[in-house]
């Protein structure tokens, strides 16, 4: 058999068990196994293929063993035994104290209620008929105003006004008599009609005087 045939055997050998070794704990015995196969492989190509091919041997395995130990460990977590193992690690959320009511706080994104206390910026708002702890992030907002939720900070949720109460606050409602003004005075031909004349200004003197006067 050729040696290339043995050093080629050899070096392949070794890889497998190595993976092996990874996937089945054998308390140091197929690490072994796999190191003497690697050892002898390059040793067969110095002997056997002189210098040249030795130190080539050398190079493939010193690329060899470390890229097939990136394969297994990277495959390794998906295995039965690597689940057993090495368990999905949690949510960084779950481990939060009070996760449960983060989490709450995130599902109310984008709802809508009504400010109980003066967020100054902290208070209390009502969405949904539920009392939650709010922070207002755009200034203070008044008991009674509607706001939005746009984020959620631990059991506490971010709000802003929306958009038609903000409009309300920039532009508030003139009281009816203020916004119906002074009254007009007449036009010069209401007062020279006499159709448009009470009867208090209605001259009736003009009436009694004599056609010729």
């Amino acid at each position: 058999m050729s040696p290339l045939v043995w050093i080629a055997g050899l070096l392949l050998v070794g890889l497998v068990v190595m993976v092996l070794e990874v996937f089945i704990p054998s308390g140091g015995l197929l690490g072994f196994i796999s190191i003497a196969a690697i050892v002898a492989a390059v040793a067969t190509a110095f002997a056997e293929q002189g210098v040249l091919a030795g130190f080539l041997m050398l190079a493939i395995t010193a690329v060899a063993v470390p890229a097939t130990l990136a394969v297994a460990f990277h495959l390794f977590p998906s295995t039965p035994l690597g689940r057993r193992i090495m368990p999905t690690p949690p949510d960084p959320q779950d481990l939060l104290p009070g996760a449960d009511a983060y989490r709450h706080a995130r599902e109310l994104l984008g709802q809508r209620g009504r400010v109980l206390s003066d967020l100054l910026p902290w208070g209390q708002v009502q969405i949904d008929g539920e009392r939650i702890e709010a922070i207002s992030r755009s200034g203070p907002i008044t008991a009674g105003e509607l706001i939005e939720v746009v984020a959620a900070e631990g059991r506490a949720v971010i709000v802003r006004l929306t958009a038609e109460e903000a409009l309300l606050r920039a532009f508030p409602e003139t009281p009816a008599d203020a916004a119906a003004g002074p009254e007009a005075p007449p036009l010069a031909s209401e007062k020279a009609d006499p159709r448009s004349q009470t009867l208090e200004e209605f001259e009736f003197d003009d009436f009694e005087r004599p056609s010729g006067a």
